[in-house]
């Protein structure tokens, strides 16, 4: 146990606390204006002690912008684009509001008032506060909170975006209107859309796709890198989730891209910049392409990820099950795949209660159904 001492100041008597932490050094806190209150703290430093919840008030003072600072130096896991987008966050978000404030004075309260006055959209707001509860756990896990005050807050309910997919005819004409704007077809950029609304492949993933990445003997293409762009600089970094993937090609696609990639080496991009003929940006296609075009033939205000989302709905159309899909799609799970695209599978429910009632009525279920079941009209 620890010990309490008196001592005078210039407005009268005040008492330490003496105590040892879990690493046995000793310590003290001082201040208190009476006795009971000097022997309440001790006690709960004596409780928390013996729970495991003990918590060094000095570890604790460390302001919230120098603690998301160090956390943030921890992360070496983090891509350069997704480091970028977690210290706009930081500068703009936490530190104007949260930043002068001991990691240890940041209760639960202040921080859901933080939160239900930030501003954006519900994905917005939940992506701000990860950051924040991702850097306070790891005060928690190094003994410097003794919970995180940013979990399981209230938070504004996602609101699911709804899709567009594009039919086979509409993807048509989109590649032919974008091939007949500014030499479009030239450069390949036909292709290029087909190629997204029919392999499902990120921005990125286009953008980094080499010639030597398409085994035409196959009819598969490999994504194993990403071009992404990081403070108006084009990276190469490794696809999402660090997980290479092949992707069937159709095979009236095939014969398309060889043409597009005659003559070049390996190492060349499948799709570049008609300036630069190097990675292709994608505000640059969409500028001079892309958004044009889209809007020529009634699809304003169309995103390239929409061919994405449009490349899932014709495999499924197609008759592709969720597994093909998310393989495809270079999503973690199957799960995953189903909560994005769970519309899409609406018809196979359909199929499985055909099914099922065509299977039933060939077994001995149809003998305890109701006669009218197989009554007609009118009959007795």
């Amino acid at each position: 146990m620890g010990s309490i001492e008196a001592y005078e100041t210039t407005k009268g008597r005040r008492y330490r606390v003496l105590y040892r932490r879990p690493d046995h050094l000793q310590t003290s806190k001082r201040g208190f204006r009476t006795k009971f209150d000097a022997q309440i703290f001790l006690a709960s430093v004596e409780v928390d002690k013996a729970t495991g919840r003990y918590v060094d008030p000095a570890k604790s003072r460390t302001t919230v912008a120098s603690w998301m600072s160090r956390w943030l130096a921890t992360r070496p896991d983090l891509r350069a684009t997704t480091r970028t987008r977690i210290e706009g966050i930081i500068a703009n978000y936490i530190e104007p509001e949260l930043g002068r404030i001991p990691i240890g004075n940041l209760s639960r309260l202040r921080v859901q008032e933080w939160a239900a006055g930030l501003p954006g959209s519900p994905e917005t707001i939940r992506k701000v506060v990860n950051v924040l509860s991702g850097a306070l756990q790891l005060a928690v896990d190094d003994g410097r909170l003794p919970a995180n005050p940013a979990i399981k807050l209230k938070l504004p309910k996602r609101v699911r975006a709804i899709k567009r997919y594009l039919t086979h005819d509409q993807v048509a004409a989109l590649a032919q209107a974008v091939g007949e704007r500014s030499k479009g077809s030239v450069y390949g950029y036909d292709i290029l859309v087909l190629t997204l609304a029919y392999c499902g492949l990120r921005w990125g993933e286009l953008a980094g796709l080499r010639v030597r990445d398409i085994d035409f003997a196959r009819k598969r293409l490999t994504v194993q890198q990403t071009v992404v762009a990081d403070k108006g600089y084009q990276r190469i970094e490794p696809p999402k989730d660090y997980e290479h993937r092949s992707i069937p090609i159709p095979a009236f696609l095939v014969d398309a891209l060889r043409l597009q990639t005659r003559g070049r080496s390996g190492d060349n991009p499948v799709f570049y910049g008609s300036r630069t003929k190097i990675w292709l940006r994608n505000h640059t296609f969409r500028n001079g392409w892309f958004d044009p075009a889209a809007a020529a033939i009634g699809l304003e205000a169309l995103t390239p990820h929409e061919l994405r989302h449009t490349a899932a709905s014709l495999a499924v159309s197609a008759g592709a099950n969720v597994k093909a899909v998310q393989r495809m799609l270079g999503h973690a799970s199957a799960s995953i795949t189903l909560d994005v695209y769970a519309d899409l599978f609406d018809d196979d429910l359909d199929a499985v209660a055909i099914a099922l009632d065509d299977a039933a009525m060939r077994s001995n279920v149809a003998k305890v159904l109701p006669r009218s079941r197989f009554s007609s009209p009118g009959a007795e």
